[in-house]
């Protein structure tokens, strides 16, 4: 028998399904990632029309079967942003992506419904995305246990002291002292330590106040998106265009 659902989620992916029906992927609150078919959902007259769209934040009722959940009642509560320029949508793309690959479906990762919207609600109110990008990616690559916190060297165990240099294994996002350095590591500055160990540990709202140095922002970039890559085994699609 199929269970009945109700709870509250973010679009971060849709497919067209046949002539009429969408499948939808939801971060959901209470379940976390979720994939939903709406049957009818493209017809002109279809009741999710304007509710099933990339970052809706929405609620749902739904019966939960075997592999998607099949949707019966949605409510719009919001739409992220409300007003995008191209900066804008190149970021919420990337988000999109990122979220639904790292995420598996039906994994609840505690903090990463909140972290997400959070972020969309205060990306609609910047035009430094970057400075929202960031720490998003930061934040979720720890939650979901690919970046652990760079607290302690992950093959010695000694804590790392955030004043010197250290190494980052490209292949896990993992944190070295120099003692375990290995020649394909890549070192990171005292700075960007310091601003990652923050992003790490900190609520978004605090780690939004911190304004990095340009050059800072392209370290993290060029070995994020190696990060990333190795992790997920392929390169993301949206990258291209975030940095187009």
């Amino acid at each position: 028998m199929n269970k009945t659902i109700t709870t509250e989620g973010i679009v971060i992916r849709k497919t067209d399904l046949g002539e009429a029906d969408r499948i939808v992927t939801l971060l959901t609150r209470d379940f976390g990632k979720i994939d939903c078919i709406a049957k009818g959902a493209r017809r002109i007259k279809s009741k999710f029309c304007g509710r099933l769209e990339l970052f809706c934040h929405i609620r749902i009722t739904g019966y939960q079967g075997r592999d998607l959940v099949t949707l019966d009642e949605t409510q719009l509560l919001k739409t992220f942003p409300q007003e995008k320029n191209l900066e804008q949508h190149r970021a919420l793309f990337f988000i999109a992506e990122t979220t639904h690959k790292l995420i598996q479906s039906h994994q609840m990762i505690d903090g990463a419904y909140p972290l997400l919207l959070e972020t969309l609600n205060h990306l609609g109110r910047t035009v430094r995305t970057e400075g929202i990008l960031f720490p998003y990616l930061i934040r979720l690559l720890t939650l979901t246990g690919f970046m652990p916190s760079w607290h302690a060297c992950a093959i010695c165990g000694e804590p790392l002291n955030l004043k010197n240099l250290i190494s980052l294994r490209l292949e896990d996002a993992h944190a070295v002292c120099a003692d375990c350095h290995h020649p394909a590591d890549r070192t990171i500055t005292p700075a960007v330590t310091k601003w990652i160990n923050f992003m790490q540990n900190y609520p978004l709202s605090e780690t939004l106040r911190v304004t990095a140095a340009p050059a800072q922002h392209a370290e993290v970039w060029e070995w994020l998106k190696e990060v990333l890559q190795n992790i997920l085994s392929a390169p993301l699609k949206s990258e291209g265009f975030l940095v187009g």
